[in-house]
């Protein structure tokens, strides 16, 4: 290749090209030539013109960037100076919660119900406790025991939890102070306690359904807890600051505290030594029975307050996962995820105030009370029972042959036949008006949550046997709270009142804020109607089918019912139980409903219900300050009412004067003897030494 690098000089370079070439130069030097004859003529190299189009463009680019870049430049600096301002100060801002501490629930004598408490949670590493080689099996299973016992635990969740394949683990919160000791007496520095404030239940199960429990955000999910949320809860605080990439305060100015507005108290119409004597009657009330459950709910009927609240079925508000007895938590622990749900939803519900049911008999004190009010019913008017009895066609019956009775002795003889015919007597849109009346038609409003609708049919179709049926309370299914409020009506000379678990709101600083008052929500029946009522309960309980309930001394009033259960558009063999009672009769402080569900062992509301009435009210009427007449002492003394169906009237009068009891002959005026047709209270009832029995001549 010749290049003039090569040589000292252009002239040098042109000898001896043209010495090597003797004729056309070849086309592959012609590039080289025309540069050198360009130098050879003096003029500068020029660039072609698709070099110089690539430069323009190369430099137009590099223009566009830069004015874009100053552009954007512009744009964040300008436009969105505010934006990233915001951004960067949120970047080292650092905005933290703080709790307020939730109000407490009180007793209506300012015992504490639930409280928040600093409690602990206990963190351990299972490698050392539990699975370390060192261990002996023995160390192990002290080891689980005391974490049982600390916690609450059961072993057998204790070793799963231990034996798991996570070495940190939570094993145990809301432990308290002593707990804390031991577990660090035990284990030293192999567990870890954090500090955090819980709810605490001081009493366990008592009245938990009433109380209710929290979920994990700290809000009320069941009962009072639930209804009264956002008064007990409170208003989280805050505190904000400015911080560096390592949480360090960077600066003081800027910096924010909000101070928490803590939850408000409240003081609730329960007594809990009333609470208690519920809570340990209807205990044992169930083992005598054999029931799947039992509710009672007690009330003063002159104010609707709510004196105490239980169900069998309890459970630990501290615990609220699972329930507090040994043989349903070991029923419990085998249902699917779905059944447990379903099966907690059902324990938290407060029975009484979400659950319809068909009252049965005591539903008769409605109908009596609204046909003595209209005027259908009176003192003199007469009822025949001959056990069976005729309603728009369709034959029904009673549980008895009860014969001539006045209003008083059919309800005393619980009789279906007579109510059944006071019920048809006044027509469907007379019961129905008092069963709006009595407000059994509506919810109540009590200041709990989920309260149910009752079911009552209109009363375009409340014709023949569907108003008798209604009479004697079946076809009609009403919440316990709303039974036990309108019957409380006859106990306050009529007038019905709103009932209320809650009667004081009380702020942080001890502050009563709010006064619940007692609402009369409308009078029902004239006083005089009321008064004819409660001496109809009181002879029920004296005299008639409530004797169970009967305390020498006390006037006590009230009214069984027994209702076989509906299921499937008809009715089960299972029942219903109840009771429903009132003292003392002539000036009435107390009153109470007690349902047993499904029992086994003994039937009927007089056998089921009724000592437990007695149990509750021979401890509650003293402690209410309630004087027996004359110094007068419980006649426990009970005796069981023989078999005198069937047999000669003179040898059924005694056996029954044998056994200590007292007799009455239905119908009245009836002379000479007679084989007994029928018997109330029936044959292998526990009553009371004195009890008067019924026999019935036809």
């Amino acid at each position: 290749m010749w290049r003039t690098k090569d040589y000292d000089n252009l002239e040098e370079y042109r000898r001896r090209k043209e010495e090597f070439f003797a004729g056309d130069e070849p086309e592959w030097t012609m590039g080289r030539r025309t540069g050198f004859r360009a130098q050879e003529n003096g003029e500068e190299d020029k660039v072609s013109d698709m070099n110089r189009g690539r430069l323009l463009f190369g430099f137009g680019l590099l223009l566009v960037i830069f004015m874009a870049l100053i552009l954007r430049m512009g744009y964040i600096q300008i436009v969105c100076a505010t934006d990233y301002r915001e951004k960067a100060t949120a970047i080292q801002t650092v905005d933290t919660g703080v709790d307020s501490t939730r109000g407490i629930i009180y007793d209506s004598k300012g015992n504490i119900l639930a409280e928040t408490v600093t409690g602990y949670e206990l963190y351990g590493y299972t490698s050392v406790l539990y699975k370390s080689d060192r261990l002996t099996e023995v160390e192990k299973e002290t080891t689980v025991k005391n974490l049982a016992k600390i916690t609450g635990a059961d072993e057998n969740d204790v070793k799963e939890l231990l034996s798991g394949k996570e070495n940190l683990v939570l094993l145990g919160s809301n432990i308290n102070q002593d707990g804390v000791d031991k577990a660090k007496k035990y284990w030293g520095d192999n567990v870890i306690v954090k500090t955090k404030s819980v709810r605490s239940y001081p009493n366990g199960a008592f009245a938990s359904q009433l109380i209710g429990n929290l979920n994990s955000e700290g809000d009320g999910i069941a009962g009072l807890e639930a209804y009264y949320n956002s008064e007990l809860r409170g208003t989280n605080g805050r505190v904000v600051k400015k911080t560096d990439n390592n949480g360090n305060t960077i600066s003081t100015k800027g910096g924010k505290y909000y101070q928490p507005q803590n939850g408000s108290s409240i003081v609730t119409t329960i007594d809990s030594v009333i609470q208690q004597y519920v809570e340990e009657a209807i205990a044992a009330g169930k083992e005598r029975t054999g029931a799947e459950s039992i509710t009672c709910i007690v009330s003063n009927p002159k104010t609707g307050d709510i004196l105490a609240y239980a169900e069998t079925n309890e459970y630990d508000p501290n615990n609220p996962g699972q329930p507090s007895d040994a043989k349903e938590l070991a029923a419990f622990k085998n249902m699917s995820d779905a059944e447990q749900s379903e099966y907690l939803s059902r324990m938290w519900t407060i029975e009484a105030v979400s659950s319809v049911y068909e009252p049965g008999s005591t539903f008769k004190l409605v109908a009596a009370s609204a046909g003595l009010e209209l005027g259908t019913v009176t003192d003199g008017s007469s009822f025949y029972c001959n056990k069976t009895f005729d309603a728009g066609g369709i034959t029904l019956s009673c549980l008895g042959k009860h014969g001539s009775q006045d209003i008083k002795e059919a309800v005393g003889n619980s009789c279906n036949a007579a109510l059944g015919r006071v019920a048809m007597d006044m027509g469907g849109d007379n019961i129905y008006r008092y069963v709006k009346l009595y407000g059994l038609a509506n919810k109540t409003g009590i200041d709990l949550p989920g309260e149910g609708s009752s079911l009552v049919k209109d009363p375009s179709v409340l014709v023949g046997v569907d108003l008798a049926t209604m009479g004697f309370g079946q076809g009609v299914a009403v919440t316990p709270i709303q039974l036990l409020m309108a019957v409380n009506a006859m106990g306050n000379n009529g007038i019905l009142m709103k009932p209320k678990v809650v009667k004081q709101i009380v702020n942080s600083d001890g502050k009563v804020v709010e006064e619940i008052e007692d609402t009369e929500v409308r009078q029902v029946i004239t006083k005089e109607t009321a008064d004819k009522m409660r001496e109809i309960m009181e002879y029920y309980v004296s005299d008639a089918g409530g004797d169970e309930a009967y305390i020498k001394g006390y006037k006590i009033g009230g009214k069984t019912g027994t209702a076989n259960i509906a299921t499937g558009g008809g009715y089960s063999a299972d029942t219903d139980t109840s009771f429903i009672a009132m003292a003392p009769m002539d000036d009435p402080v107390i009153s109470m409903l007690v349902i047993v569900h499904k029992p086994t062992k003994v039937q009927y509301g007089n056998n089921t219900a009724g000592p437990i009435v007695k149990d509750i009210m021979a401890k509650a009427l003293p402690y209410l300050g309630v004087e027996q007449e004359g110094g007068a002492v419980a006649n426990n003394e009970t005796v069981e009412v023989p078999n005198v169906t069937g047999i000669d009237s003179n040898k059924a009068i005694e056996a029954l004067k044998e056994k200590g009891l007292s007799y009455k002959i239905s119908p009245a005026g009836t002379t000479g003897s007679f084989i007994v047709q029928d018997q109330n209270p029936k044959a292998g009832s526990v009553v009371v030494k004195g009890k008067t029995v019924y026999i019935y001549s036809k």
